[in-house]
C-alpha cells in the first residue's frame, strides 16, 4: 500500500543565510527542541511553516515589523535578497521490503535546492515545476534510521522588473506584481510555497492530469488521464493506471490502461452526461476522478462542458471573437480582472481565496481575468471557480513595462517560458472553470498590441498549449488590439479599430467620463476601471495617526499606499474645494468610484451583442492601500462601488443615458432610458422615466410607448427636461414595468443642477430607521425612511475592528431611498460569532446607525 505522509505543517524552522553560508545549515541535524527551548530563543533557528512564505514567516516570527502598515514595506525590502534555509525533522515509519521512497514538492519559489541528511537529492527552477525526487529503497543507507533532516534551500528572489522598467530584460514566466506595482510596494516574493509530501510505496502517480471534452448532440463526455509513474528501482514493471468517475458517490464509469515507458494515457467515454453551466445558466456538476496505479490513488473533480470563443456581431473583418458560448448557447461575458490575493501568495489560505470568489460570483460576475502580473493562479481558487460557476481567463505571468512592452524573443527564454507554461497546464486543465489561455498583460510594441505573428513566444506558448490542451480558448494578449487605449480621440479617428481595449482606469470628470463611455465602439473591454479610496476603518488601521491628513500626494504614507490612484486633486475640484476632512474625502473618493464604475460597466453593456466581454479593474487587491481600483479592500470588505457593479452585471436592467454629473450653464437637461433582459421580457413593457428633486417630490416624467419584445438592449425612451429653478441635485428615475404593472427594474441616477457636485454636502437629513432580524448567520435589514430629504449614498459598513476574523457578504444598495419607502438587505456572516457582529449605515445625509438585532429565529 502506498502511503503519504504530508510535509505541510509548522513543524519546520527556517533561517538566514547571506551569499553561500546556506552551506553551514544544510548538514546539520535538526535538534530535539522543546517549547521551553524554543520561547527562549535558544539558537538562529524561527519557526516556520509550508506552505508559506518567508516573509510571513519573520513576520510571524517577530523578526520584521507588519510591513502593511505606513511605510514598513520598505523595511523589509532586503528579505528577498537572501537565501533562507527551511529544515524539519522527518520520522519514517517501518518500511516494507519492496517500499521505495520519494520526496514530492509542489513548487518553490523561485527555485530552491532540496537536501536529505545534508546530501542534495534535486533543485527546482520556476514556482510552477513541481519536484519529485526518489529518495531511495527499503534498505538502502538513506533511509536506515528511523529521523532524518529534510532541508531546502530557498532561493533568493527573482530581480525581475519593477511595473516601469522593460519586458525585453524579464528572464522568466513569474509573477511580477512583488517587484513594485501601482497597486503594490516593492515585496518580492519567496517561499515553499505549495504542498510537499513523502511518497512510500512499491509504485507511485508522480504526475496524474486530465482533461474533459464533449459531444452536446450525443451528450457523450471524454475523460482523458495522463500519469506518471514511478515503478521504483526494484519493480520490473509498473501496474496499469485506472480512472473510475463517480457521481454522488456512484460509479458511474471506469476505463484502464497500460503503462509503458512509465507513462499512461486512460481515455474514459460517458453517455449522457449533466453539464457544467456558467453561474446563473444551469448546474455546476462536478464529477469526482479517482485514478489508480497499484496501490496508490489521486483524486479529482472533473467537469463536461463545451465553452469556446465566438465571433462577435457586428464586428469588423478580421477581428477575433470576444463571444462566449458554452454549451451551445450565447451570453456576454461579465466579470473582473483578479490579482494575486496577497504578495505573500504562499501564505494565503484557502478560506481567503474563497471568499473573494464568492463576492465576485455574488457580484453576477460569469468571469474572473487572472492578470498576467500575478499568478497562474492556484488549486484552491480553480476548485473555488469550479463550485461558484465562474469562468476563468488565465493570464500567462507576462505583463507590460511602461517603458517597452514586447517580451524577449531568445531561444533560451522562450523555451523557459513554454517548460513552465506546460507544467502550468498540466495542473489545470482538469477544471472546467479554465476558460482561456492569454499569452500575457498588454503586451506590445510600436505596431500596437502583439499577437503570434510579432512575438515568439507567444507563437511557441500557443503552440505548446494547443497540444497538452487543444480543446481550450487563446488570445496572444491583452488587450489585443488592434487600438490598445479606449480614448476619445482613437474612437473618433478609427471607430471600428476599437476591438479589445484598455482603460482608462482613472474618473475623467463629471462630463468627460460620461462622453468617453457614451462613444465607445469597442467588442471588448478587458481592463477599465475607477479610483477610490479605501474605508475609513482600513485608513485608520494602515495609517499613522498623525499621517492620516491630507489624503493627497503631498503625504508621503498617501503616496506610498498607491499614488497612482491617489486623485484627491479631481475629488476636491468635483466638489468645490469643500472637502475639509478625511471623512468627507473617502466619501467623495467613493462616490465618484461607484457612480463612475456603474456608468462605464452599463455604457459597454447597452452596446450587447457588439460588445460581448465587459472586465473592470479590479475585483481586490493584493496590499491594503489608501487609493486603489479596486473594489473590493485587501482585508477582503467591499467597496460600495462593489454593489453597484452587481446592478450593473444585472441580467434585466433598466438603465440611464446622460451626457454629464452636472448641468451648470444648460437650460434643459436630456437623457435616455435604456432596457436590457436575459431572458426575453414579452411585448407590452413599458418605461417611467421621471425627474425628481433632492426630497424625492417628482417634477415631471414621460413614459415610453408599449415595448415589443426585449431580446437585446434598446433605447426605450428619451426625454429633455426644463431645467428646474431651484439649485441642488436631481434624480433621474427610470422604471421597468410589465404589462401587467409587475415591476422588473427601477433606477435612480442624482446629478446637481450646479457646476459640481457640492450641492451633495448641503442635502436635508434623512429620519431612516432600521430593524435587522438575525436567522442563524444570516441577517435581514429592513430600513424605513421615515421622513426628510431622499437618503443619498447609503452605505453599510463592517463595524467590527479591522482584522476581525470572519468575514461577511452584503447585499447593499446604493440607489437613493425616498421617504415613505422600505427596503431589505441581505447579509451572510461566516466565522463570526454573534456577539461580535456589528454594521454601520451612514450617507451623505443620514448620521450613522449602529444595525444590531432586534428580532432571532430559533432553532428547535
Amino acid at each position: 500500500m502506498t502511503r503519504i505522509l504530508t510535509l505541510d505543517g509548522d513543524d519546520w524552522e527556517f533561517r538566514e543565510a547571506l551569499g553561500d553560508t546556506w552551506e553551514w545549515y544544510v548538514s546539520k541535524p535538526v535538534d530535539r527542541r522543546n517549547s521551553v527551548t524554543r520561547a527562549a530563543g535558544a539558537n538562529a533557528w524561527l519557526d516556520g511553516r509550508v506552505p508559506g512564505s518567508v516573509l510571513d514567516d519573520l513576520v510571524r516570527a517577530g523578526e520584521v515589523r507588519e510591513p502593511r502598515y505606513g511605510r514598513r514595506s520598505r523595511d523589509a525590502e532586503w528579505v528577498a535578497d537572501r537565501h533562507w534555509v527551511y529544515r524539519r525533522l522527518v520520522e519514517l515509519p517501518p518500511l516494507d521490503a519492496d517500499d521505495d521512497v520519494w520526496v514530492a514538492f509542489d513548487g518553490i519559489d523561485p527555485g530552491g535546492r532540496i537536501f536529505w541528511d545534508g546530501e542534495e537529492i534535486g533543485t527546482l527552477d520556476g514556482l510552477n515545476r513541481p519536484a519529485w525526487l526518489r529518495l531511495a529503497r527499503a534498505g538502502d543507507e538513506r533511509v536506515r534510521e528511523r529521523d532524518h533532516t529534510l532541508s531546502v534551500v530557498v532561493l533568493p528572489a527573482l530581480d525581475t522588473e519593477p511595473q516601469v522598467g522593460r519586458t525585453e530584460r524579464v528572464r522568466r514566466l513569474a509573477p511580477r506584481v512583488g517587484s513594485g506595482w501601482d497597486f503594490a510596494p516593492r515585496l518580492r516574493h519567496q517561499g515553499i510555497w505549495r504542498s510537499a509530501r513523502l511518497v512510500i510505496g512499491a509504485a507511485a502517480l508522480s504526475s496524474v492530469s486530465a482533461r474533459t471534452a464533449v459531444d452536446l448532440v450525443e451528450r457523450r463526455g471524454t475523460v482523458v488521464v495522463d500519469v506518471l509513474v514511478d515503478a521504483g528501482a526494484g519493480s520490473d514493471a509498473a501496474p496499469p493506471a485506472t480512472a473510475e468517475l463517480s457521481r454522488d458517490g456512484a460509479v458511474v464509469g471506469s476505463a484502464s490502461a497500460p503503462v509503458s515507458g512509465g507513462a499512461a494515457r486512460v481515455v474514459l467515454e460517458l453517455r449522457n452526461v449533466d453539464l457544467w453551466w456558467p453561474a446563473g445558466m444551469g448546474p455546476q456538476t462536478l464529477y469526482d476522478l479517482r485514478v489508480t496505479a497499484g496501490s496508490d490513488t489521486r483524486e479529482l473533480r472533473v467537469g463536461f462542458r463545451d465553452a469556446r470563443l465566438a465571433p462577435n456581431q457586428g464586428a469588423p473583418a478580421g477581428a477575433l471573437g470576444y463571444t462566449a458560448s458554452v454549451n451551445g448557447r450565447t451570453f456576454p461575458l461579465l466579470g473582473w480582472n483578479w490579482a494575486p490575493v496577497d504578495l505573500m501568495f504562499g501564505a494565503v489560505d484557502a478560506a481567503r481565496t474563497r471568499h473573494l470568489v464568492e463576492l465576485a460570483a455574488d457580484s453576477g460576475a460569469r468571469i474572473l481575468r487572472v492578470w498576467g502580473g500575478g499568478l497562474v493562479e492556484s488549486d484552491e481558487f480553480y476548485d473555488a471557480c469550479d463550485e461558484h460557476g465562474l469562468l476563468v481567463w488565465q493570464d500567462l505571468s507576462q505583463s507590460s513595462s511602461g517603458m517597452q512592452s514586447s517580451p524577449a524573443s531568445d531561444p533560451e527564454f522562450v523555451s523557459h517560458a513554454v517548460e513552465e507554461a506546460v507544467a502550468a497546464a498540466a495542473r489545470l486543465t482538469r477544471h472546467p472553470s479554465l476558460f482561456l489561455w492569454c499569452g500575457g498583460n498588454e503586451l506590445e510594441d510600436d505596431a500596437g498590441p502583439l499577437d503570434e505573428r510579432r512575438s515568439p513566444v507567444l507563437a511557441a506558448l500557443r503552440q505548446a498549449l494547443s497540444t497538452v490542451d487543444p480543446d481550450r480558448a487563446w488570445l496572444p494578449t491583452s488587450p489585443s488590439g488592434p487600438t490598445f487605449h479606449h480614448r476619445l480621440d482613437r474612437i473618433r479617428a478609427d471607430p471600428e479599430g476599437q476591438h479589445d481595449v484598455h482603460g482608462p482606469w482613472e474618473h475623467q470628470g463629471l462630463e468627460q467620463h460620461y462622453t468617453l463611455a457614451n462613444a465607445g465602439t469597442n467588442l471588448a473591454h478587458t481592463e477599465f476601471g475607477v479610483e477610490g479610496m479605501a474605508s475609513l476603518r482600513s485608513l485608520r488601521a494602515i495609517i499613522p495617526p498623525a499621517e492620516l491628513w491630507p489624503a493627497d500626494r503631498s503625504n508621503p504614507t498617501y503616496r506610498h499606499l498607491g499614488e497612482w490612484w491617489n486623485n484627491a486633486e479631481l475629488v476636491s475640484a468635483c466638489f468645490g474645494e469643500r472637502l475639509i476632512d478625511l471623512d468627507l474625502m473617502q466619501r467623495a473618493s467613493q462616490w465618484l468610484q461607484t457612480t463612475g464604475l456603474q456608468y462605464a460597466i452599463e455604457a459597454d453593456r447597452r452596446r450587447w451583442p457588439r460588445c460581448s466581454l465587459v472586465l473592470p479593474w479590479q475585483l481586490a487587491e493584493s496590499f491594503p492601500n489608501a487609493w486603489c481600483t479596486s473594489v473590493v479592500e485587501w482585508s477582503g470588505e467591499a467597496k460600495p462601488a462593489l454593489h453597484a457593479a452587481r446592478r450593473a452585471f444585472g441580467p434585466t436592467r433598466v438603465t440611464v443615458r446622460t451626457p454629464r454629473a452636472a448641468w451648470d450653464g444648460h437650460s434643459e437637461l436630456a437623457s435616455e432610458a435604456w432596457v436590457w433582459s436575459e431572458q426575453e421580457v414579452p411585448a407590452g413593457s413599458r418605461v417611467h422615466l421621471r425627474l425628481r428633486d433632492a426630497a424625492g417630490t417628482m417634477l415631471d416624467e414621460v413614459s415610453s410607448p408599449e415595448l415589443d419584445t426585449v431580446t437585446v438592449p434598446s433605447a426605450a425612451v428619451a426625454w429633455t427636461a426644463a431645467r428646474p429653478a431651484a439649485a441642488g441635485i436631481v434624480m433621474w428615475e427610470a422604471e421597468w414595468v410589465t404589462s401587467d404593472g409587475s415591476l422588473l427594474d427601477l433606477e435612480r441616477t442624482v446629478a446637481s443642477l450646479g457646476a459640481d457636485l457640492t450641492p451633495l454636502l448641503d442635502l436635508p437629513a434623512a429620519d431612516v430607521s432600521a430593524k435587522v432580524h438575525e436567522d442563524g448567520d444570516r441577517w435581514r435589514i429592513q430600513l424605513t425612511h421615515r421622513g426628510g430629504g431622499a437618503l443619498i449614498g447609503p452605505v453599510i459598513h463592517d463595524a467590527r475592528p479591522w482584522g476581525s476574523p470572519g468575514r461577511l457578504i452584503l447585499h447593499d444598495d446604493p440607489r437613493p431611498l425616498l421617504s415613505g419607502e422600505s427596503r431589505t438587505l441581505c447579509v451572510r456572516w461566516r466565522d463570526v460569532p454573534p456577539h461580535a457582529r456589528a454594521l454601520t449605515l451612514d450617507g451623505w445625509n443620514l448620521r450613522p446607525l449602529t444595525l444590531t438585532p432586534t428580532e432571532r429565529s430559533t432553532t428547535r
